[in-house]
């Protein structure tokens, strides 16, 4: 449900002066005998001009004046895209020059999909409604007034007969504009037809459009050769221009408008369905005026708002990447971050603030749940191909998280959660020095390099690899890293063999190469899952991490459950800085529950306080992942 500001909309009644009154009265009595002479004509083409038959629209109250009291802009929707729901439509009908950018994301109503636009509105029927006949509706009143197109479903809405109505004092043509939706109102309501004369211009400069015949002369309204030939442009008018504009309502109307200390000179021309505005100081390559539509879409939110939101309480939306959740929309203190991917509840609850839209909606994650609000352009309707999400680690455990943030960019954090398909993270892709993890990628390059010989390894090579996994080992590191593999070219190659990136092999001192936590997380899963190696060296390696001795674990293997199954290694060496690295990493498994941590410090003055550090993240995540 929509809960809007009560100052939403502001409407007033301005008394006319007695001469005001007068000037109506007798254009009324005018109109009158118009009408009366006025004959109507089939729709047909005649040499240099058309004949239409017209239809006329009459407003609620030329009184009615609503000032803009909403903050939709095109800077706080840059990110917006167009919708997938109306992708189809857009690139058909040239969605760039006719719709302009996304200044809303797409939303439910309880007629179907909604997507505002810089210069308009696209909406796509929910057939499971079915026809509610609610006149009072706002969807339903512009579903009434839109274009259909029936290869995609979609239909363009007509908001200016709603600007109209509601005599909007949003300036037409920006900021500066001398002209408003109450001026043009006005002029449509006393506008008189034209007539075709002989003395009228000549054609090569205006077209006239013929509603009909009046004491024997074809009277109508007169369109401008350069507006003519634009709304006949077929990238412009796809389904032609008496469909997708309508007849003129006004002859062109001109004022000015002051850009950038500049005056422009302008001219608006209202059509049934749309204006078209033409900018006579500024031209475009050919040396023409630049034409283009009124901004309704904006100017319509800005004076009336956004439509009711449909929500539908427990209904799943998924992240479509980085994003915060906020206690209240807009200002709220961050509760939690989630990334692409993350299935989240809506909870009922919509908002239009700040020109945007936003949603309240609760996450979830083992034994942990709660609950913020999200900017509805951050999320999707759709499930996404992949079931693999992502996510903060205070989505996981907001207490461990922030005592991550006391320590800053000295700890990162990664975990997959295998079973529920799902990673955490802190400073993920912050790079550490790997100190003795580093004997992880060494011994999978050696395992790969004995692979593509079609060899396994002999007693020796065996014999160097238990001792640099399980005892930890640098002599024996340092002879399968120098002597069998040949530096740091060797496991290069082998990370690009397989995909992997945010690992930089250290030459001269392989206890110095750089990792990020999610690298290494992602470099034992592709171990765990079988995804590298033949089965029988995966056994052999997974067989040598799970028998690391007791004591090379420090973190990840001594704060586990009893009765987890447990693949590791850990590193430790002091820095070039003179400070304290230490890391533990490994593949947990306890009954059918997986998971996969690294976790990274670095900048420690004692060589305690990074195993402190380790143990409480690992033992935290244990308690969370494990039944």
């Amino acid at each position: 449900m929509q809960e809007r500001s009560k100052k939403a909309k502001r409407t007033r009644i301005k008394p006319l002066s007695p001469k005001s009154t007068l000037i109506i009265m007798i254009l009324l009595v005018f109109s009158t005998l118009l009408c009366i002479g006025l004959t109507s004509s089939s729709l047909s083409a005649q040499q240099g001009s058309v004949v239409a038959v017209s239809r006329r629209e009459r407003w609620e109250s030329d009184g009615k004046v609503t000032e803009p009291d909403f903050a939709f802009s095109l800077t706080s929707s840059q990110a917006l895209k167009v919708s997938p729901l109306f992708e189809g439509y857009y690139q058909k009908h040239n969605g760039r020059a006719n719709l302009g950018v996304p200044v809303t994301a797409a939303f439910p109503t309880n007629r179907g999909w909604l997507q505002f636009y810089s210069l308009g509105a696209l909406f796509l029927p929910d057939k499971q409604q079915g026809d509610l006949a609610d006149t009072k509706d706002v969807v339903s009143n512009l579903i009434s007034t839109g274009v259909s197109d029936r290869s995609t479903g979609v239909e363009r809405l007509s908001l200016l007969p709603s600007l109209l109505n509601a005599g909007s004092q949003v300036p037409i043509g920006g900021k500066g504009s001398s002209l408003t939706y109450v001026n043009v109102r006005r002029m449509i309501s006393s506008s008189l037809l034209a007539k075709h004369a002989a003395s009228s211009p000549p054609l090569s400069k205006n077209v006239f459009v013929k509603m009909g015949i009046f004491l024997g002369q074809d009277v109508g309204h007169f369109i401008p050769q350069t507006l003519w030939t634009y709304m006949n442009r077929a990238d412009i008018s796809p389904d032609g221009w008496q469909k997708d504009f309508g007849l003129p309502e006004t002859e062109v109307v001109p004022f000015t408008v002051k850009k950038d200390g500049q005056i422009h000179h302008m001219q608006v021309q209202v059509f049934e369905r749309d204006a078209l505005l033409l900018d006579q100081d500024t031209l475009d390559a050919s040396g023409h005026p630049i034409a283009q539509r009124l901004t309704s879409g904006l100017d319509y939110l800005n004076t009336l708002g956004g439509p009711d939101i449909a929500v539908k309480t427990q209904q799943t939306v998924w992240a479509q990447g980085d994003s915060s959740l906020l206690s209240l929309p807009v200002k709220g203190q961050e509760m939690a971050h989630v990334g692409q991917n993350f299935p989240l509840t809506l909870l009922g609850e919509a908002e239009w603030q700040s020109g945007m839209l936003w949603y309240h909606v609760q996450w979830s994650a083992p034994k942990n749940s709660g609950n913020g609000w999200i900017t509805a352009s951050a999320v999707s309707y759709n499930s996404p191909s992949t079931m693999l999400s992502h996510a903060s680690l205070d989505v996981l455990s907001s207490d461990l998280a922030k005592y991550l943030r006391q320590n800053g960019d000295s700890v990162g954090v990664a975990i997959y959660d295998i079973t529920r398909q799902r990673t955490y993270t802190y400073n993920g892709n912050v790079s550490f020095a790997m100190a003795s993890s580093m004997k992880v990628p060494i011994m999978l390059a050696f395992f790969d390099k004995l692979e593509s010989q079609g060899q396994e390894p002999d007693d020796d090579q065996m014999q160097l690899l238990t001792t640099m996994i399980e005892n930890s080992d640098n002599d024996s590191a340092s002879a399968l890293f120098f002597d069998e593999l040949g530096g740091a070219s060797a496991i290069t190659s082998y990370l690009q063999k397989i995909g992997v990136t945010g690992l930089e092999p250290n030459n001269d001192a392989w206890g110095y190469s750089n990792v990020t936590p999610q690298t290494m997380v992602t470099l034992l899963a592709l171990l765990q899952q079988g995804k590298i190696l033949t089965p029988y060296d995966r056994a052999i390696a997974l067989n040598l991490m799970r028998n690391v001795e007791t004591d090379q674990q420090v973190g990840v293997g001594d704060t586990v459950p009893q009765g987890a199954l447990v693949a590791l290694k850990d590193g430790w060496v002091v820095g070039p800085d003179s400070l304290w690295v230490m890391n533990s990493s490994g593949i947990i498994t306890r009954g059918k529950e997986t998971y996969i941590i690294a976790v990274y410090t670095q900048r420690q003055n004692a060589l305690e306080d990074g195993q402190g550090i380790a143990r409480r993240v690992c033992k935290t995540i244990a308690d969370k992942l494990l039944s």
